[in-house]
């Protein structure tokens, strides 16, 4: 007997037997038994599913000598004729071949007025009807509207968007559904073990992987490898034979780049390609790699999406710890960027190397919170003169020290003489008049002897300017207590004659003033309000949506900047307090007065984005702000 490949030796004769298309199948059945069979279908969907081999078992199903039947029968004439190919009754034409007008009128629209010759109905089944011309189509409406009642249409056809929406509207169409790669496992272990052959389970997920969701194509593989190796077949002769890279590289692949070793990625690339594996291969081998990594790390309870019969999740859970899902995100992106590259480059070898060194230089990524922290605490530091808590961060910050190592600014500050602290505005009059900011850091001698290399610390190199966050450096007295402006006098009943209406009226010069000094602080005080005022106490009220403006307006460097202004604005000495609450006060109730220009409203990454230091910082590290 000759040699039968396995798509057609093991192709479903029964509607049990089709893989993976039960929404099809099941319904087919029920309108069999309920004797409600529609004279036209569509079945759509991709290559190798089973589109025509569910036409052929439904007209088996129609013309068996049981039928109309859900179960044929198999062994009469009919049923054989039809499984051959050879039926008289049931006709299959290939669109792709018979797409003419003509050819559809005589094969077709003059043939469909007799009657069968053998069996109980005449059956067409035109493969890759979406070939068919739109003259050929027309040809088909009024017959296919009004068929004569022995008469069943099927067209089967990859590309239904092709195919005209009069042709549509008259079938009823099923969808045909990838296969997933489970499925096809399970067929191809019951075919090797029907056909006793040895197989490892991993040889056979590597060729339900590589086919794709089809079966024909997986089988069509499977016969492929069998002629390689034989009744025992284990996933290196699987991956030799179809030029798969094993997973065991790309978990080397993937180490190499969590421990930022180029030297190493490039010469296992180098080993690879020495191997002929194609570039494309290798390409999306990585990509499909990050892709199961990131849905281990995000979503550690939904691994079932992936194809488990192929994949060691054990090992893939302890990588992903490696990496932060903003990570394996950035990776993927980059991946995808190489693998476009890889297609379109005149040198894809180059395009490759390239890729996977940018990957393995691409630096962890570093929350916003913590960079925002961060430079809040600097601008702090940097604003009263003091010195950085980790001695052994005060060295220049370069490229190669990345952004998320950072714990303090380098920051030089200059000797000058300790001074005393004025006296209080109430003891003397007229400290407030002989006492300014400008006197209070430093004397026209002391600025002559500091030189700009050591007030700034140069950006271009890497590291922060203190011109961009505060006006000078100063050193703290020897005592290490900070001297600050001091308030002008005011009277106890003026202070109390302060009313909350006067607070609200001021609130936008006060908004203002803090955004000039800290722009970022200002954005998130514009989502607060001013609902108390009692005992030199303010208090700023958020909504629950800005939980977060709260939060950074509260921090202690935020707090003292925000009582300055306060006070000097008003005129005494002010405290505030925050809260938050789930309904913020009307605007006619709450009396508040709008800046004249408000302020946009903000998130923590356009408050980032609008901040200098954040700004030069991307700059200089070739960096991004993840998410929204």
């Amino acid at each position: 007997m000759a040699y039968e490949v396995t798509a057609r030796r093991w192709r479903p004769q029964e509607f049990d037997g089709v893989v993976g298309q039960d929404h099809v199948t099941t319904t087919l059945k029920n309108a069999i038994q309920a004797s409600q069979i529609a004279h036209a279908y569509v079945f759509a969907g991709p290559r190798g599913v089973g589109k025509t081999t569910t036409a052929r078992i439904l007209a088996k199903a129609l013309n068996c000598v049981n039928g109309p039947t859900i179960i044929p029968c198999n062994v009469c004439s009919f049923c054989k004729e039809i499984a051959e190919g050879r039926s008289v009754d049931v006709l299959e034409i290939d669109g792709a071949s018979n797409n003419k007008v003509e050819q559809i009128r005589t094969q077709l629209l003059e043939s469909v007025k007799y009657t069968p010759s053998q069996g109980k109905h005449k059956i067409y089944i035109i493969d890759e009807v979406h070939m068919l011309t739109k003259e050929a189509f027309n040809a088909l409406l009024k017959t296919l509207e009004e068929p004569p009642a022995h008469v069943y249409f099927i067209f089967a056809t990859t590309d239904p968007q092709k195919v005209l929406p009069t042709i549509l509207s008259r079938c009823q169409r099923f969808d045909f559904r990838r296969i997933s790669s489970q499925m096809i496992v399970d067929h191809l272990r019951l075919i090797a073990e029907k056909s006793s052959f040895a197989v490892d389970p991993d040889a056979l997920a590597i060729i339900a992987r590589r086919a794709d969701g089809s079966m024909r194509d997986a089988e069509s593989l499977f016969d492929q490898v069998v002629a390689f190796g034989g009744p025992d077949l284990s996933a290196r002769d699987v991956a030799q034979v179809l030029g798969i890279v094993e997973q065991d590289i790309y978990f080397g692949l993937v180490d190499i780049i969590a421990e930022h070793d180029v030297p190493a990625g490039l010469d296992l690339v180098h080993n690879i390609l020495h191997q002929g594996y194609n570039l494309d291969e290798i390409a999306l081998g990585i990509l499909e790699h990050l892709r199961n990594l990131l849905i281990v790390k995000a979503a550690p309870d939904a691994t079932g999406i992936l194809d488990t019969a192929a994949m060691d999740l054990a090992r893939y859970r302890t990588q992903c710890e490696r990496f932060q899902t903003e990570d394996l995100l950035r990776l993927s992106q980059l991946a995808t960027q190489m693998e476009n590259a890889i297609k379109t480059s005149a040198l894809p070898k180059v395009q490759l190397e390239t890729g996977l060194v940018r990957m393995i230089r691409m630096e962890p990524s570093v929350l916003l919170t913590d960079i925002l922290t961060r430079l809040s605490e600097m601008a702090e530091r940097i604003e009263h003169g003091e010195k950085p808590e980790d001695p052994s961060a005060q060295e220049t910050i370069s490229p190669t020290h990345p952004v998320s190592e950072i714990k303090n600014p380098p920051v030089r500050q200059t000797e000058s003489p300790t001074r005393p602290v004025p006296e209080s505005p109430q003891s003397s009059p007229s400290a407030s008049e002989s006492t300014s900011p400008s006197m209070l850091i430093s004397d026209p001698v002391q600025k002559s002897k500091t030189t700009p290399s050591e007030e700034s610390i140069d950006l271009e190199k890497g590291s922060f300017t203190s011109d961009e966050r505060t006006s000078s450096l100063t050193t703290p007295p020897s005592d290490e207590t900070v001297v600050h402006d001091e308030l002008p006098a005011v009277s106890s009943e003026a202070a109390s004659n302060r009313t909350l209406e006067e607070i609200i009226q001021r609130w936008p010069d006060i908004l203002e003033q803090i955004t000039q000094q800290r722009i970022s602080l200002g954005n998130f005080l514009a989502a607060a309000m001013i609902t108390g005022y009692q005992k030199n106490m303010v208090t700023l009220t958020f909504s629950t949506e800005h939980m977060f403006h709260k939060q950074q307006a509260e921090k202690k460097e935020s707090e003292s900047l925000i009582e300055k202004v306060f006070s000097e604005i008003l005129g005494v000495r002010t405290k505030i307090t925050c809260e938050v609450t789930d309904k913020m006060p009307s605007e006619e109730n709450h009396q508040a007065v709008l800046p004249k220009e408000p302020l946009p409203e903000v998130n923590a990454h356009t408050a980032a984005r609008q901040d200098p230091a954040v700004k030069r910082i991307l700059d200089e590290f070739d960096g991004q702000i993840m998410g929204k």
